[in-house]
Parts: C-alpha cells; sequence; structure tokens
C-alpha cells in the first residue's frame, strides 16, 4: 500500500534499540511518499531530532509511561506533528492516556502493516487540512551546545579507533542526532581507513584558521560518511602535527560543538597539550583497555594521572575490549588491578572485526546482529543518556551470537 499525500513525509520512529531494523519500519521508509525516515532508540536524543526537523509524523513504540511522556512533550511543543503509538494491550485506560497526551491513532502489536499505513494517511490528511485552513508554522527549540566523548588508551593497539569509530555511528543510528567524529590522532589517524573515507582536506584545515571557523568551512573541511556522521580527518603528514597547539585544538572543539550534538574523538597514547586539551573539555573519558598485563598497567598508571592532577570535568568509564577472549585475565582480577569497576566491555571477534576494518564499514553496520556490535551499540545508548546494562559476559542477547558473512559463520573467539 502507498501512503498519497499532498507532499512527502518526514517520518521519526521512536522505538527500541533492538527493533530499529524492524520490518514494518523498513517498509515505510521504503514507501514512495516518504521522503525521510529516522530511527531513533534513545529517547533525549530523539526529542533533540523533533525540534529540529519538526517531522511530521511521529510514531512511537516504547513502554506506554514513556510513549505517554514523549507524546506529550512533542504535543506541548509542536502541535502540528502527528503523533501515533504502538502499544502491547490497546485497553481503555492506555487509550485514554495516550489520546489525551496529543496521539492522534493509538495501535495494538503486533502492528498490521496496512493498517498502520492507513492510521498515517488519515491522521495526516486531517493535519493537513487543519493546517490549509488555520495556517501558521510550528517553531522549533534551539540547539544547545553539544556532548564530547573522548575514547583514549595509555598503550598503542588497544582498539581505541575501531571503538570510536563505531560508537559514532552507533549513536547515529540510535539517536538520530547530528553526530561528528574527530580524528585527534594527529600523526597517524585512522579513522579515515575505518570508515574508508579520505580527503584533502582535514584538521589542519580547521587549526590554520581556528580563529575564522564558520559554517562555510566547517562545511567544506567535514567529511560525510554513509551513516550520516560527520567526519573530521587527522592532517595526512605527520609533520603537521607538530604545528597544532592545543588552543588551536580548543577552539576547533569549540566550534564543533556549537554544530552538533555529539562529538566523538579518537585520539593518541600520549599526554601531551593536544590530549589534555581535549580530555579537560570532555563530558566523557571512555579509558580503553585489553586483558593483559602491559595494558592493565598502563591503565592504571593514566588513571592515577588522572586522579592526582584533576584536570576532568566529566565522567571516566573504563571499557575493557576484547573480554571475554580466549585466556584474558579474569574480570575481578581486572578491577582489582585499576583499582575502579570496569563500566563495559567489547567482547573478543577477531574475524568480524579484521572483515569490518579492511572493508571500510564499521562492525554495527557490517555485522549489526553480533555480540560485539549490540554492546557497542548500548555504549552509544549509555552515552546519549539512556539507563543500560553495559557489562556482558556472555552472548545472551538473542540473534547477536552469530554473523554472516557469504554464507559463513562467525562465532565469538571465546566460544571457538
Amino acid at each position: 500500500m502507498t501512503i498519497v499525500n499532498e507532499r512527502s513525509m518526514r517520518i521519526v520512529v521512536f522505538t527500541g534499540a533492538d527493533q530499529l531494523d524492524a520490518d514494518w519500519i523498513r517498509r515505510l521508509a521504503a514507501e514512495p511518499d516518504t521522503n525521510r525516515l529516522e530511527r531513533v532508540g534513545v529517547a533525549a536524543s530523539g526529542l533533540e531530532l523533533v525540534w529540529q526537523t519538526r517531522p511530521d509524523v511521529v510514531i512511537v513504540d516504547r513502554p506506554v509511561a514513556q510513549t505517554e511522556q514523549l507524546i506529550s512533550q512533542i504535543y506541548a511543543n509542536l502541535p502540528s506533528v502527528v503523533c501515533i503509538a504502538l502499544v502491547e494491550q490497546q485497553d481503555m485506560a492506555n487509550l485514554r492516556r495516550l489520546m489525551l497526551a496529543g496521539a492522534r491513532d493509538v495501535l495494538a502489536k503486533p502492528v498490521r502493516y496496512s493498517e498502520l499505513v492507513s492510521s498515517v494517511r488519515r491522521a495526516l490528511d486531517v493535519e493537513l487540512n487543519r493546517r490549509r485552513q488555520m495556517g501558521g508554522t510550528p517553531t522549533a527549540r534551539g540547539h544547545g551546545r553539544g556532548k564530547l566523548t573522548a575514547v583514549i588508551s595509555p598503550k598503542g593497539g588497544a582498539g581505541t579507533t575501531f571503538i570510536a569509530t563505531n560508537l559514532a555511528v552507533a549513536l547515529r543510528q540510535l539517536s538520530g542526532s547530528r553526530v561528528a567524529l574527530a580524528d585527534l590522532a594527529l600523526q597517524f589517524g585512522h579513522v579515515g581507513t575505518h570508515l574508508n573515507l579520505w580527503s584533502r582536506h582535514t584538521l589542519a584545515d580547521l587549526v590554520l584558521r581556528s580563529d575564522e571557523i564558520d559554517d562555510d568551512l566547517m562545511g567544506a573541511v567535514m567529511q560525510s560518511h554513509s551513516s550520516g556522521v560527520d567526519v573530521l580527518l587527522a592532517p595526512t603528514t605527520p609533520e603537521l602535527a607538530g604545528e597544532v597547539t592545543g588552543a588551536q585544538i580548543e577552539r576547533v572543539l569549540d566550534a564543533l560543538l556549537e554544530r552538533y550534538d555529539h562529538v566523538i574523538v579518537d585520539t593518541w597514547s600520549f599526554l601531551d597539550e593536544i590530549t589534555l586539551t581535549l580530555l579537560a573539555q570532555a563530558d566523557h573519558i571512555l579509558v580503553v583497555t585489553t586483558p593483559e598485563v602491559p595494558a592493565l598497567k598502563n591503565a592504571r598508571h593514566f588513571l592515577d594521572y588522572l586522579r592526582q592532577h584533576n584536570i576532568l570535568k566529566g565522567s571516566v568509564s573504563i571499557v575493557l575490549n576484547r573480554f571475554p577472549s580466549v585466556d584474558g585475565i579474569a574480570l575481578e582480577d581486572v578491577q582489582q588491578h585499576l583499582r575502579q569497576p570496569v563500566s563495559a566491555n567489547i567482547p573478543s571477534a577477531g574475524e568480524m572485526v579484521t572483515y569490518s576494518i579492511n572493508r571500510g564499514i564499521p562492525l554495527v553496520m557490517s555485522n549489526a546482529q553480533s555480540w560485539a556490535a549490540v554492546r557497542l551499540r548500548k555504549l552509544a545508548a549509555h552515552i546519549a543518556g539512556e539507563q543500560v546494562e553495559l557489562l556482558s559476559l556472555a552472548p545472551n542477547e538473542g540473534k547477536e551470537q552469530r554473523g554472516w558473512f557469504g554464507g559463513k559463520s562467525f562465532l565469538p573467539a571465546w566460544k571457538r
């Protein structure tokens, strides 16, 4: 069934992180009259997207209390946006509370696609008729300063670039918000390699004109990835890194945070002026380590340094990469050595990760249902403000135990 309206529709779908690729969403996105469909799995970021883009239709598939709250906020700020709720149980109590909140229709799950499309069509037709009679344009809330997340490891090879690139893409997938990924590994940055991006315009262009960054300059330098993430690549030659100062980096970060909801930064392992400037500005610092003695030793020294010098304004989380893994140190021993709880883990998935990196396709796109990709999305949801469980020591979250490449199966390394 095709939706027919006077103009193309812009749709935002609020759903759970594990339902972003549901069949009805994919079919709705493919409708000829769907101009744009954004999937969001993080409520706060989704609301920000609604304020910014003022879609025609919002479909909310969350628990009833959350659905009521979301629709109520949207209706209070943008009453002309058509809101449709999907609920597990369409009883009179739920129907009344959601309609009072501002829902134009309430559908019971599992939803029939034809019923959903018909509901969207009818509700939007009513709204279009009302707009023709009433006139007026809703106003959107302004954009505030974004959040800065720094991904760092005091030992090279821990996987910061892999985590930073996947985290940025997952944030974009979950929230639909404006996400920038900046490569501050100035001498030998590999963000471009992980995303299959290259450009002669890099961070060096912004640094040279850090006192006069405007939208035109930013637009020329930032590279668009297919996921919707905008990427600031590292300088193309190592020599340029020596010319960058902390003050310049601070101005570049300020310019990014004025334009994006989330800025993810991958950086190198040195505690120099550049890194300290970044850490001092970051809202979140993800300290990446692996379950081996040298990596844990460096991580402990790094954490001690941060505590002693009191340079931070944001939160610090330890991300244990490649864990569980074969012959790795036990979680209890890792936490005892670091004298701090591990916040999140990314399980070992060597072959899938190699496949992802060699082709420049983030794991959350190339093998979205893998255990590692699920954990990366959970980490992204946490950064976006959702309450989620970040530690998982067994692949018990559904289909993510197995990934497929041309019919070949790859299991997590610890189970092979």
